[in-house]
This record gives C-alpha cells, structure tokens and sequence, in this order.
C-alpha cells in the first residue's frame, strides 16, 4: 500500500499536512507513484496514518492545486502528471499588438483596476520607520548605489526567495530594478540579437509586451489548452524566449500543473531556450499554500526569475528583482561599471531591513487573511447581481475576479460603458468572441463593493 513508506513525525516543527504532502510528492516525483495510480480515500489514509482527516484533506488539496493529483468526483484522488492531449489547444491568435491603453480622464467612483492597493491596509508608519533609520546612516546615502542592487538587499532576497519561493538563487545572480520594466530592458540588453521569438501566452502583461517591442522582438501569441502553453506549440513556432507567469495562468486563472512545467523545462533544455517567470503575486496565494516557483524545479540555467514587492509593500514602492542564469549574471557584472541602479538606494537598504527583521512574513500573513476576505465578499456581491448571467472565476494571485459571459459580447464595448458610468473594469479578451472582464480587489473598499457590482450590472443589462 502507498501509505506504508511514509514517514510523519509528530516532534517535527513542520505541520503534519505538510509532512504528508512532501512524503505523497517525493512519491510522485520519483515515480514510486505511476500516473493514473489511485490514492486511498481520505476515510483510509488518515485511519491508517492515524491522522485526522483535515490533514489528509490539506495535503490532497494543495497536491491537486499544484497539479501531482486530480480528484475525480466519485471515483477518489488519482496520480496525474502526464502531459494533456494538445488536440485541444486553442488556435493561435494572429499577431497584433496584444493590448490597447486604457481611457484616461475620466471621473471613477468605483475602481475595480489593478491600480492601488488599499491604503487603510498598508505599512507606511512602519515603512516610515525604516525609510527613517536609513537615512539617518549619513556615509550610507551620501554615495551612489551598486549597479547590481544593494548587496544587504540581495542577500535578504536569496533567503526570501528560497524560503518562501523555492528560488535557487545567490546574491551575485541577483539584479535589483525599479520595476519589471527596466529588468526587462537589462535582460534584453544582455540576449542582444540572439533573444528571437518570444511566445507570450494571450493576454499578456502589457509593461512586458512593450518592452519586448520596443526591442523590435518577434512576439508570438500562444495557443494554450486548460493547463496553459504546451510545449508542441514551442517546438512548432520555434519559439526562444518563452515569458509566462506559472503562478497563475491566463488560460485558467490557477497554478500551471507540475506535469506541464516540467514540460516546458524539458523544451528549455532541449532547444538551449530561456524561459521568463514572471512571479507576479506567487507568495500572494490564500486559498491554499504558495505553489513553489518553477525556477526551482531545475538548476535554474534555462529560467530567468522576475520577483516583484509593489502589491506586498505599496505599488510606489518601487523595487523588484530578477534572478539571472549563472552565463548570464556573468555577462551582467562584466558589463556593471556601464550601469546605473535604477531604484533607490534608500528604499532598497529600508527593504533589507524590513525584511531582515521578519516584517515581510507578517505582512503577508496580513494580506493573505485580508484578501480571502475580500474576495468572498466580491464573489458573493458578483453572484448575487449577475446570477446565471455570467461565469464568476477567482484569478487568485492576480487579486482579481474574472466575468465570463455566456452570450457574445465585447469586453472592450463594457468596460468602456462601465467607465462612462463611473466604474473602472479591466477588459481581458477571450477565446471565441465572447467578453471576459476582470475586477481587482485589492484597491477598493469592501463598503464600496455592493454598490460597484450592482451598478456594474445594471450597465451589463443595458448593453
């Protein structure tokens, strides 16, 4: 029997679901566990293990969110890491500008954008504190910053990222910007002529896409199935830069499985191809715990790692990382003395200490609850007004909630209806023609979202 082999510990300072967990996954990964092999029900493996129920529960869900297990209604939890049938990949889209900008000027009571975070729940007196502390080091902020980032700050950023990302990272392969644009830029800078194709699963974040253009790449919407971009579509459009966030697919709003990330890993090696993971919100997940970074699955030399703090701290804030291959992080300091640091020396040293004294844990521990809440709230309020009218979605890590609609629509005919109205949506294309609208929660209030749904609806109904 599979549970025979495992091995839980009850001294261990690790929680018993995840002992189970990393026991059932190791099992998998090591093939000890075959695809299609059916686990036993939670009934039998916690009277067995002689653990409580809740545990077996937790660690199944987090496997099947991270796509080791599915669970068959009916039938029980199943082993499930092979690849999907590409059959039912979506057709590519023509290549287009993948985005439009958004209207500007217009007076917005309701703001369901992607824009702000709430005010009322940010760290400014804190962040005050340590912004305080580091200018008051006189010999510290009377000099410039190092190309690379602040060496106190990349350490931190090593630690937090394995820890907390599964980020296979040293201080010296770390590249500290203002931002994922001007990362973006550098890496680019650094591919020269050989970064060719770049595949970007349809939508795309738009700040990438213009770097990528701007860099006159050939950019190449992907065809994707329910798991995401498939490694054939790779192989077929001779892609050589693949940018995705694995965090949270576009094509499903959820973790791309682990089957089809090492997929995607496999191509990488095969083809010398470099991947862009872009970790958008990876350690934001509160439905069910973080799913690693794919960085980590391998040795991180085909897989650039991007790594953002504008929706943990405050979206001024302007500091993110990339994580570079060794050739690359190598190329990088030849060329650092024709560098400058982009984001501010001060903010970067304030980081390293926030994050050094354990302000960034709580912090999320904070935000995690925080947004859990909202989300339901914004669910509850969107089914209670749409109805049957529309599919509702949480796109978890995106901090947003996805509106599908059944009939042919255009997502870019309501949101502007909405805006004129005075409640700001973000349109998102779809497969086939019909609307997808996206709402974030992250800024607006939870008094304000009642009212915003509902004349949201109404604005729906009218079009």
């Amino acid at each position: 029997m599979i549970y025979e082999p495992i091995c839980l510990d009850e001294h261990s300072a690790a929680p018993m679901y995840r002992q189970l967990y990393d026991n059932l996954r190791e099992a998998v990964c090591s093939g000890s566990l075959g695809i299609g092999e059916q686990l036993p029900s939670i009934r039998r493996m916690s009277e067995e293990l002689g653990v409580s129920r809740t545990t077996v529960e937790q660690a199944y869900q987090q496997l099947c969110v991270e796509g080791y297990i599915i669970s068959r209604p009916q039938s029980g939890y199943y082993v499930e890491a092979a690849l999907p049938d590409a059959s039912e990949a979506v057709p590519r889209q023509p290549e287009k500008a993948l985005t439009k900008p958004e209207d500007a000027g217009q007076a917005v009571r309701y703001d369901f954008s992607s824009r702000y975070v709430e005010s009322r729940r940010s760290d400014r007196e804190l962040w005050r504190k340590y912004v305080r502390s580091v200018l008051s080091r006189e010999e510290i902020v009377s000099s410039y910053g190092h190309f690379q980032g602040e060496p106190e700050l990349r350490s931190q950023l090593a630690r937090y990222g394995m820890q907390l990302r599964g980020v296979n990272a040293t201080p010296d392969r770390i590249v500290v910007g203002a931002g994922v644009q001007p990362l973006l830029s550098i890496l680019c800078g650094l591919l020269g002529e050989s970064a060719g194709r770049v595949g970007i699963e349809y939508p795309c974040f738009p700040q990438a896409e213009r770097v990528f253009r701007d860099f006159r790449l050939h950019i190449l919407p992907l065809s994707h199935d329910k798991y995401g971009v498939t490694a054939k579509e790779l192989y077929a459009a001779k892609i050589d830069i693949l940018y995705l966030n694995p965090a949270n697919t576009e094509s499903m709003g959820r973790p791309m499985p682990v089957s089809r990330r090492a997929a995607l890993m496999e191509w990488a090696e095969n083809t010398q191809g470099l991947i862009i993971e872009d970790d958008y919100n990876g350690a934001l997940r509160f439905k069910s715990r973080p799913v690693p970074a794919m960085q980590g699955m391998g040795s991180g030399e085909r897989v650039v790692y991007l790594g953002s703090f504008s929706k943990l701290l405050m979206p001024s804030v302007r500091i993110s990382y990339m994580v570079l291959p060794p050739d690359l992080a190598a190329l990088y300091r030849e060329r650092g003395v024709n560098y400058n640091q982009t984001s501010s020396k001060i903010e970067q040293l304030a980081l390293a200490e926030y994050m050094r004294d354990g302000c960034i844990e709580k912090r999320l521990r904070r935000l995690r609850k925080i947004y859990a809440e909202k989300s339901d709230f914004l669910m509850t309020q969107l089914n209670r007004v749409l109805g049957t009218s529309a599919q509702i979605t949480l796109a978890e890590t995106a901090l947003c909630i996805d509106v599908l609609f059944k009939s042919d629509r255009n997502s870019h005919a309501l949101a502007e209806a909405a805006l004129s109205a005075g409640v700001r949506v973000i349109p998102m294309d779809s497969p086939g023609g019909t609307a997808r609208i996206r709402l974030s929660f992250a800024g607006i209030a939870m008094e304000d979202m009642p009212d915003g749904a509902a004349l949201l609806a109404d604005i729906i109904r009218t079009k």
